[in-house]
């Protein structure tokens, strides 16, 4: 099944979801399947937890025992922890610095999940976390659509005051569950996404948090 890498970016606060999703329209003469069914290349297989996995694919419910890498960017002075069997892409251009990818659970895996971290300078427009937060919130609720805001809470993060949003919505066809924690140091937004399919989100929550936890400010 082809892969469709969608990325989505609010403007200020970034909203950054990349989702890895397989095609699901199908043109005319090409087979359908009904739930709980999906396809599968020319075929459909049984997917009764509805997470666009074949269950003949599924090995487990739980990620098994993770060894974590150490990624350090001293040109802009940040520290992260992640799996060594997760794919690591560093960007050279915007303010997404990096993108930690999940393994592809099976051939039918529909949704990669995925953390990145973006650093958004506000030396033009220097606001107080309060502030961004309300920004945030205002544009994930512009940008996205059938927007359900589970947590809107204090938190820290690398040892700084932060917040945390976490919210399921839909972009055109797709939808994802979301997880943002972020925080303000001197004049610059740091902003960690993690990024799921909802029936999927709680998979690798436990990696997730770990990941976050690590997170420093060098």
């Amino acid at each position: 099944m082809k892969k469709q890498h969608l990325t989505l970016i609010a403007i200020s606060l970034l909203i950054i979801g990349i989702l890895f999703i397989a095609g699901c329209n199908q043109t005319t003469n090409q087979q359908t399947c009904n739930k709980p069914y999906i396809l599968v290349g020319t075929s459909c297989c049984l997917d009764q937890n509805d997470n666009s996995i074949c269950d003949t694919d599924e090995t487990s419910i739980l990620p098994p025992e993770t060894n974590f890498l150490t990624y350090d960017n001293s040109a802009y002075g940040i520290r992260i922890t992640y799996p060594s069997n997760w794919e690591k892409e560093e960007k050279s251009t915007g303010m997404v610095i990096v993108e930690f990818f999940s393994p592809k659970e099976s051939v039918s895996d529909a949704i990669t999940e995925n953390l990145n971290v973006v650093i958004e300078d506000l030396s033009a427009q220097p606001m107080t976390l309060n502030e961004y937060t309300n920004l945030s919130i205002k544009n994930i609720k512009l940008y996205f659509t059938d927007v359900n805001m589970i947590d809107s809470s204090a938190t820290t993060l690398g040892g700084n005051s932060a917040h945390k949003v976490v919210y399921t919505a839909n972009m055109g066809q797709y939808n994802g569950k979301f997880m943002q924690v972020y925080t303000i140091r001197n004049n610059k937004a740091y902003v960690i996404t993690y990024t799921a399919q909802p029936s999927t989100y709680s998979y690798y929550l436990d990696i997730i948090n770990q990941m976050i936890n690590s997170f420093e400010i060098i």
